[in-house]
């Protein structure tokens, strides 16, 4: 997505500003992320499976939207519908989840849950770079097809028991008991310290993508590595990997790894295991950028994949303990407080410093000006045009650009809310620990 809608030279993407990117992915996050705070309640209160029956069709229709729309506002309206399907389903699922983890289980019962998540990602990478080669349209519609798929096994589910007793015997009004829950000191702190992880996790599926597609060179590792073809993409600067594969390290890994690593921190402390995640993914967001090295890249990709696969199991456990039976969802639903306030947050600031200064089309137009006065040129043609008159390859004005810019020095207010996380986390933990 952050490819189609801003990558200024993706064949048939949208060519958007950086800054219209992230004005896209506040609203898809807050939606997103706010729906979940309620419809959590809702589902705990009435029915997982129907919510996310529900859901499943409200998340096709949101594809379909995208895959007919090239102007702004129905582009918007198509992704908010997206968010509004993927708001109702998340802490629907996820509280069918919770209510079969039982505290015994709950270190490697989350693991597995995000192990399994992982391993549809990591199917899903190669058959949207298969249907991108289509059109990107396919990808919308293929997505939808494969959401609406999920409806086989949701009308096969059996309703949980809980679900039915819940309903009888609640009585409490569904939105006081959100806000009364959400104000309680230990977990209101908590999913607003947590949304600095979130921040990073922005960073990492919606920004990094461009950077990589803009910077990193992995023609090195092609050639070192023997990549296979189907793992390549043809750029003006050489053979470089897919950046969908390179992203699937991502997904690959934590398939393999999430339940070890669970399992090797399952005696620590959750909070402290929480802080050397949140570290982990900040020191490896800000290695993927650090340079245009691909192998740099790839380091920085299994080292914030090391602090994912640690975090996001925690953090759901951390917040399932804080839960009673019959608030599973609800209770899950506050990650999602995290997510609006990262993801929103993130995706606007993120939109914003790399436009201005990590963006290699827009530092194209600035060098245009700075060096030969030329104003009002096209960001999608700048580079291209600088490239004419340079008389360099593209490789070589790349690397100029890199120098004259050091746009790496985008990832470094992500890396201290990384740490400004961890201090938190820590002060969090003197104060509430179990």
């Amino acid at each position: 997505m952050p490819i189609f809608i801003a990558q200024k030279d993706a064949a048939g993407g949208l060519h958007w500003e950086q800054t219209i990117k992230g004005i896209i992915f506040f609203w898809w996050a807050l939606v997103q992320n706010i729906v979940p705070v309620f419809s959590g309640s809702f589902a705990d209160k009435y029915s997982h499976k129907k919510t996310m029956i529900i859901s499943v069709f409200i998340i096709a229709l949101g594809y379909f939207v995208l895959a007919t729309q090239r102007s702004f506002y129905p582009f918007l309206f198509g992704t908010i519908i997206l968010g509004l399907g993927s708001g109702m389903f998340k802490p629907a699922l996820q509280g069918s989840v919770a209510r079969t983890i039982d505290k015994t289980k709950s270190k490697t019962g989350w693991a597995v849950y995000f192990m399994l998540l992982n391993l549809a990602v990591f199917f899903g990478i190669p058959i949207s770079k298969y249907l991108k080669e289509i059109s990107w349209e396919a990808v919308f519609i293929g997505s939808a097809v494969i959401i609406l798929l999920n409806l086989v096994i949701l009308f096969l589910l059996k309703e949980e028991k809980n679900d039915i007793e819940t309903r009888k015997i609640s009585s409490y009004p569904v939105i006081k008991n959100i806000f009364v829950n959400l104000l309680k000191p230990r977990v209101g702190l908590f999913v607003i310290i947590m949304s600095g992880f979130t921040v990073i996790y922005m960073q990492f599926y919606e920004t990094l993508p461009n950077f990589i597609y803009d910077w990193t060179d992995t023609s090195g590792l092609v050639s070192t590595l023997h990549i296979p073809d189907f793992m390549l993409m043809d750029t003006g600067r050489g053979i470089m990997i897919s950046y969908e594969w390179l992203y699937n390290l991502n997904a690959g890994l934590v398939f393999v790894g999430v339940v070890l690593v669970c399992w090797w921190f399952s005696k620590v402390y959750r909070i402290y295991a929480l802080m050397i995640g949140t570290l982990l993914a900040a020191l490896g967001l800000f290695l993927s950028g650090a340079t245009y090295y691909g192998s740099f890249a790839v380091a920085g990709i299994i080292l914030y994949t090391l602090g994912e696969m640690l975090t996001n199991p925690k953090f759901a456990e951390q917040v399932s303990s804080l839960a009673g039976k019959s608030e599973k969802a609800l209770y899950m639903s506050y990650l999602n407080i995290s997510l609006a306030i990262g993801l929103g947050g993130g995706s606007l600031l993120g939109g914003w410093l790399y436009k201005y200064y990590a963006e290699k089309a827009t530092l194209a137009v600035n060098y245009l000006y700075s060096h030969y006065g030329l104003n009002n040129i096209n960001s999608t043609d700048a580079f291209n045009k600088l490239g004419n008159l340079t008389k360099l390859s593209n490789q070589d004005l790349t690397i100029m650009l890199w120098k004259e810019y050091q746009p790496w020095l985008v990832w470094l207010p992500f890396l201290a809310v990384g740490f400004i996380a961890c201090i938190s986390l820590y002060f969090y933990s003197k104060k509430f620990r179990d």
